[in-house]
């Protein structure tokens, strides 16, 4: 079943000049003055409303243009106030990735997905990362003898934005936040069938 859109980022808020088609002759004075680069990752609270524990399978769809790859996305998953790293595991289908966890009767995670700043800093540096597509829910064929399940699901984006990470006086980094919930099919509650 399909949850909801998401969208990784580490970009530039406005394009630069060469990357506009058809390409203006210039830009007003000062308008690279109004642009930041953006973080942008996937949020989802999963809420088990079972008496039996879940294992749960999400895949997600993009289309990763190289050089990205699978190695350059981070996803963590936190049940009980730890951040848990996991991986992504590529399916036999290219474009598809899948996530597996178990989540406990009665209980609520939060996934997180996004691009991997920390393994690999120069994804700050180039500002050149942009991933899109759509995740999907599913019952494990790991959880055995469940036909059926109620969760609770809660997709976001979550960005932060910044202008100069080098910088040392605050008002030069000029930091900001931004979150938005994602439209999810039937007001995100979820009846999934094994």
């Amino acid at each position: 079943m399909i949850v909801s859109t998401f969208e990784l980022l580490v970009k530039n808020q406005l394009p630069k000049l060469g990357d506009l088609s058809p390409t203006p002759p210039s830009l007003p004075p000062g308008v690279a003055n109004l642009s930041r680069t953006v973080i942008q990752g996937y949020f989802l609270t999963i809420a088990n409303l079972n008496p039996q524990d879940l294992t749960i399978s999400l895949v997600f769809t993009a289309n990763l243009k190289p050089p990205l790859t699978l190695a350059d996305i981070l996803a963590a998953l936190d049940i009980n106030g730890e951040n848990i790293i996991g991986d992504l595991i590529q399916t036999v289908i290219a474009n598809k990735a899948r996530f597996t966890f178990t989540l406990p009767a009665n209980a609520t995670s939060l996934l997180i997905v996004q691009p991997d700043f920390i393994e690999k800093p120069e994804l700050l540096v180039n500002a050149d990362f942009e991933v899109r597509g759509y995740v999907e829910i599913f019952i494990s064929s790991l959880s055995s003898l469940v036909a059926s399940a109620d969760l609770q699901v809660t997709p976001e984006h979550r960005g932060t934005f910044f202008k100069d990470l080098a910088a040392t006086e605050p008002e030069k980094i000029l930091l900001d936040q931004i979150a938005y919930a994602l439209p999810v099919p039937n007001g995100g509650s979820l009846r999934l069938i094994a």
